[in-house]
């Protein structure tokens, strides 16, 4: 068992260890730049209604949120929370089952692959992934979903009886201005929560955003893309139709 100043701290709650966790800069460059101190920022009543009605479950209104949350991070959590004080000084960092289609590295990867949001109360924790002029694709969320199987597959090598002890709820959640039309349907694990086999969706509001974004692209002097280029130009974006559905 570990013995330094350190351990108190890793024995708390689930949000405790989230939260200690949590090392993005951009999540404190906020708090700082709103001049939120002594209390996290609470998310938006309209926001949280409409999430809870999505997945089926009311979120707490004094929910902890992150930005930008790493996948290794969210492990990392989960572990904590199982070992609680008796947490050992290491860990065993397995590998997931030999020909798996997505990837092939340890269970703690050290990359900086994330969800874009996290909400978390209680025993419940909401993944986020969102897209909003850019469109969905199969290979960013097919490694998302491969990253929980390798969770689902290996936990119980670091945390013996993980899946029957003090169960999480997880929930994984698509955010963009219109359904993803061109995902393939994946094989979550079954420890999350999903609608029908597939994440929840939510809307994501892009209203008050330009009808029209620019993006800059290298190109040469006659204005076809070229990454070695000359030039450069500003390519517009047109925000998506809002009345699709």
């Amino acid at each position: 068992m570990a013995d330094d100043p350190f351990q108190p701290a890793c024995s708390g709650s689930l949000i405790d260890n989230l939260q200690r966790l949590n090392r993005k800069e951009r999540y404190w460059l906020l708090r700082n730049a709103l001049g939120q101190s002594g209390t996290d920022l609470p998310l938006s009543r309209s926001f949280l209604e409409r999430l809870s009605e999505e997945i089926g479950k009311s979120v707490s209104p004094s929910a902890w949120w992150a930005m930008d949350y790493h996948i290794d991070w969210l492990f990392s959590a989960l572990v904590l929370d199982r070992f609680g004080a008796d947490r050992p000084d290491r860990f065993h960092n397995p590998r997931p089952v030999a020909g798996e289609k997505v990837s092939n590295g340890r269970l703690i990867r050290g990359t900086n692959e994330d969800f874009d949001l996290i909400v978390a109360f209680e025993r419940t924790i909401i993944l986020i992934e969102a897209k909003g002029v850019t469109s969905w694709g199969n290979k960013q969320i097919a490694r998302k979903c491969q990253r929980l199987r390798e969770w689902s597959e290996l936990s119980d090598q670091i945390v013996p009886g993980f899946k029957t002890s003090s169960p999480v709820e997880i929930f994984v959640v698509l955010m963009s201005p219109k359904p993803p039309r061109k995902l393939d349907r994946l094989e979550w694990p079954s420890f999350v929560k999903t609608k029908d086999g597939e994440p929840f969706r939510l809307r994501l509001d892009l209203t008050d955003a330009p009808e029209v974004f620019l993006a800059p692209e290298r190109c040469d002097e006659s204005g076809l893309p070229a990454s070695m280029g000359d030039c450069w130009q500003l390519k517009p974006l047109g925000r998506p139709n809002l009345d699709e559905n």
